[in-house]
């Protein structure tokens, strides 16, 4: 599953306090982690830990199947 571009996201989307596609606000039990994703920014590589919401992840077992 493709993410969104992290430049089009609001803070709270690249955070994790909101889905990053629909952007509903997330709390503990409503959130999926989608797992690591690598940002590359000039020479520098960070990891940035995006979350969505069940409804955008159904069908799946966990975030990482969904997000693979």
């Amino acid at each position: 599953m493709t993410l969104p571009r992290i430049g089009t996201l609001t803070q709270r989307q690249q955070r994790g306090q909101d889905c990053v596609w629909c952007g509903i606000s997330l709390a503990t039990g409503t959130a999926v982690d989608l797992g690591p994703r690598p940002l590359r920014i000039l020479d520098y590589t960070a990891n940035w830990f995006p979350r969505a919401c069940r409804s955008h992840t159904s069908g799946s077992r966990s975030g990482k199947e969904a997000a693979a």
